[in-house]
């Protein structure tokens, strides 16, 4: 009997610290708050994509293409300064569950991944900003095809294992939400693209 006696207390010590780390649904809602948080500098660089597409179709000159250039560089850099951010705030999470650690890892290595190919892109379009002359552009433009291609179908690559990743965290996390839906709590949407 003093056997089973001494198991017991041993048994309610250890339901405790089960319950005292994070919970699967808070560890989700956690991993979830700092994927959203991609959600806004992709759409403020999509904005200022857009813009810089805008501006490079109605360039006239040389100074026009360079200015434009520029401009998509130094979106390129706020992006990948996000990025940067974003995985050591995943890094930071605390995720006792095994799953959500593997799930943190890979979206770590995705995202990472896309901050490498945009690094690449604006190193690409760095060579136009560079162009002393039409003809300097002229002679960096195949050169410039070729990485910016290369960049943007890596990146298409990345963006549907992203994709696929978030769908499988929504899936783990028991999300009923689509991804993607806006204005819906943590509870409501672990991950969103």
């Amino acid at each position: 009997m003093r056997f089973s006696h001494s198991i017991l207390p041993l048994g309610l010590a250890a339901l405790t610290l089960a319950s005292c780390g994070p919970s699967k649904v808070s560890q989700c809602n956690a991993f979830a708050d700092v994927i959203n948080q991609a959600q806004v500098f992709k759409d403020e660089f999509e904005t200022e994509i857009d813009s810089f597409t805008q501006q490079a179709q109605g360039a006239e000159s040389l100074g026009d293409i360079q200015t434009a250039a520029t401009q998509y560089i130094t979106a390129v850099d706020n992006v990948v300064g996000n990025i940067d951010g974003m995985v050591t705030s995943l890094d930071g999470l605390d995720l006792s569950d095994e799953q959500l650690s593997q799930y943190r890892d890979g979206y770590a290595d995705i995202i990472s991944g896309s901050a490498q190919e945009l690094q690449v892109a604006g190193e690409a379009m760095q060579l136009v900003a560079n162009a002393e002359s039409e003809t300097d552009l002229s002679n960096v433009l195949e050169e410039f095809q070729g990485k910016a291609n290369t960049a943007f179908t890596n990146l298409q690559t990345l963006s549907q294992d992203e994709a696929t990743l978030v769908g499988d965290i929504n899936g783990y996390c028991g999300a009923e939400v689509p991804v993607g839906t806006e204005g819906e709590t943590p509870e409501e949407t672990p991950a969103a693209e």
